[in-house]
């Protein structure tokens, strides 16, 4: 492949120079956040609450150490291993160059570059959408989310786990499925990096339905889209085999994922449960002094037991989380004000952020709302399968915590498809002023790869 010389890459900056100049903000409003507030490593495991613990074991790996509990010192799974496997990484890499040893500037910093690859990202994806207009304004409502600005300044795995999931989604978006399922080398990658968002975060092992949906809708046949499906799945699991294989010697039990999950079940099941967080330790969770992989098997049992005994009071608690995880856009600053340097804004600052985050997140809701309501419309449902991926994705991310509990912090991870669908809006509102067909088609472009259908 010849290397863009520097005539190229001029040329390359200036028919690009919007979309460029929108990830440069990105970047810049990023940067300044992180170094205005300037937090401190967390300190306080029931203050910074999940924060201490991706912190505390990213630097229990780096150090040699391994994944031990920070209370017990004993081998443990509760958190999924990708995000403190990623801070180990950079970690390590603090430790052994001649960068500043300080783990949570490096941490922040790395938030930074991910944040702003995930608005370039958007753009990738709005734009298969939505054409080029479609795909810039996705991506400069995504570069000023207010919240996913604030985000970057804390040590949750939300700016992490959205990258690789916006990452993955690309990979099957930017494919050209007027010309069949895509390549298996396509769909390897779609797999590996499927992989690491599910060691991340096991939500969106559900991208995996979307993909055999959008096959079906490109009229690849049953047969040909669960042999596309399962390309990846094989990917999935294989990067997933050595955590699992970990688990098995140290924690001595099937843990493919992590152990928090019985807790994350059972908490908000019971009779007197609103919704949101408490601890599990009610009648309707195993008792909270069982060893980990003990309680996490008893909690997921207990919380299968009330749902099939009360499917009533299940969908009561369905709404109530709904309207916790879509209530207010805020998190990143709890975030950031509950690490180990406290507050690092006055309070007068804190409710003027909140101020224009809600808003922001209202704006967003709605006009997420009218893209929707417009792609079903134009049936883009029934012809493309760009549309089900991504549509499909973000019901995968809004559906699973909806059978948790209710945390606005769960909506982060598709937030940044709110962005694309709402620059989407926009971009159809623009056209139907000016009398315009919406057509999509032309700003798709060609792809030169060779597409070797699964089955003919």
């Amino acid at each position: 492949m010849e290397v863009p010389g520097r005539t190229q890459w001029r040329a390359w900056l200036r028919d690009h120079r919007v979309i460029v100049s929108i990830v440069a903000v990105a970047f810049a409003l990023r940067l300044a956040w992180v170094l205005w507030t300037s937090p401190e490593p967390p300190t306080v495991w029931n203050v910074s609450g999940d924060q201490y613990g991706y912190y505390v074991y990213g630097r229990s790996i780096a150090e040699g150490r391994g994944y031990v509990h920070y209370l017990t010192g004993e081998p443990t799974a509760y958190y999924p291993v990708g995000f403190p496997a990623i801070l180990a990484a950079l970690y390590v890499v603090v430790r052994v160059t001649p960068l500043p040893d300080d783990y949570m500037l490096a941490t922040n910093l790395l938030h930074v570059v991910v944040s702003t690859a995930s608005v370039a990202l958007a753009y990738v994806i709005g734009r298969r959408l939505f054409g080029e207009l479609g795909g810039v304004l996705g991506a400069a409502v995504l570069a000023l989310f207010p919240n996913l600005v604030f985000q970057t300044a804390s040590v949750q795995l939300e700016t992490m786990y959205i990258f690789w999931c916006l990452a993955a989604v690309a990979i099957v978006v930017t494919h050209d499925w007027r010309r069949g399922v895509p390549s298996t080398r396509r769909l390897l990658a779609f797999g590996a990096v499927l992989g690491v968002s599910v060691l991340v975060r096991p939500f969106s092992v559900l991208f995996l339905v979307a993909l055999l949906a959008a096959a079906l809708v490109a009229g690849a046949g049953w047969r040909a889209s669960l042999r596309t499906t399962a390309i990846p799945l094989a990917m999935v699991v294989a990067l997933s085999v050595p955590w699992t294989i970990r688990n098995a010697i140290r924690l001595d039990a099937f843990v493919p994922t992590s152990t928090n999950t019985g807790d994350t079940l059972c908490l908000d099941r019971s009779m007197d449960a609103t919704g949101g967080f408490r601890w599990a330790d009610h009648e309707w969770c195993a008792d909270p002094d069982l060893p980990e992989v003990e309680r996490n098997r008893e909690n997921t049992k207990l919380a299968i037991r009330f749902v099939l005994e009360h499917p009533l009071r299940e969908a009561e608690q369905i709404v109530r989380r709904a309207r916790l995880i879509f209530a207010s856009d805020t998190d990143g600053l709890l975030a950031v004000n509950t690490l180990g340097g406290g507050r690092v804004m006055s309070e007068g600052t804190e409710d003027a952020l909140e101020v224009i985050a809600n808003g922001y997140w209202l704006v967003v809701c709605l006009l997420t709302t009218a893209s929707v309501a417009a792609l079903l419309a134009l049936r883009r449902l029934r012809s493309r399968p760009e549309t089900v991926i991504v549509l499909g994705s973000m019901a995968a991310l809004i559906v699973v915590p909806l059978l948790l509990w209710g945390n606005p912090r769960f909506h982060l991870p598709f937030s940044p498809f709110f962005a694309i669908l709402a620059g989407g809006a926009l971009a159809l509102a623009w056209a139907a002023l000016r009398g315009e067909q919406h057509d999509t088609e032309r700003d798709r472009g060609e792809h030169t790869e060779t597409v070797q259908p699964l089955e003919a």
